[in-house]
C-alpha cells in the first residue's frame, strides 16, 4: 500500500469514528429537556404530553377551576380524536409577572399525508396563558387545541 493510500485511509477513518461519535453523543444526549415542577413551563409540558397522549382528562385537569365551569360540557374531542398527529413542541419564552406566566411555544404537528407536494407539518406559536391556583399553575385561558364556546348573550 502507497503511502499517499495510508494517509487517505487513515482520514477516512478519523472521520467515519467521527460521524459514529457524533450520533452516539447526540441520541444519549438529545432527549427532551425536563422543566422543573412546579414551574409554568412544566405544567404547560405536561399538558402538551397529555393532549400528544390524546388523555383528555389528564389535559383538562390542568385549567383553572373558573375555566374548567366555563368549559362545560367538556369538549375533549380535540384532543381525544387526534387522529395520527404527532406533536413537537419548543419552548420559545416564558414571562412571568403578579402570578400570572405567559409561555410561548413553537409547536410543529405533522400530519400523515401521502400527497407528493404536502409537507404534512403545521408550525405555529402559541401563547398559554396560566395562573396560580392553591400553589399550582393552572392555565386561565383555554389552551390549544382546547376550544370553550361562551354562552351567547340573549339580544335585548
Amino acid at each position: 500500500m502507497a503511502t499517499s493510500t495510508r494517509w487517505l485511509a487513515i482520514v477516512a477513518a478519523v472521520i467515519a469514528i467521527a460521524v459514529v461519535g457524533g450520533i452516539v453523543v447526540t441520541t444519549l444526549v438529545g432527549g427532551e429537556r425536563a422543566y422543573a415542577p412546579g414551574t409554568p413551563e412544566r405544567t404547560v409540558q405536561d399538558y402538551l404530553h397529555a393532549v400528544s397522549d390524546r388523555d383528555a382528562t389528564a389535559a383538562f385537569a390542568f385549567l383553572a377551576p373558573d375555566l374548567l365551569a366555563k368549559c362545560e360540557p367538556k369538549p375533549r374531542e380535540s384532543i381525544s380524536n387526534r387522529g395520527s398527529n404527532s406533536l413537537r413542541a419548543t419552548l420559545d419564552r416564558a414571562v412571568t409577572r403578579d402570578g400570572v406566566a405567559d409561555v410561548r411555544v413553537r409547536l410543529t404537528e405533522s400530519y400523515n399525508s401521502d400527497g407528493p407536494f404536502s409537507s404534512g407539518d403545521n408550525t405555529f406559536t402559541q401563547s398559554f396563558i396560566l395562573q396560580q391556583v392553591s400553589g399550582q399553575w393552572r392555565f386561565s385561558e383555554a389552551p390549544w387545541p382546547i376550544y370553550c364556546p361562551q354562552p351567547v348573550a340573549p339580544l335585548r
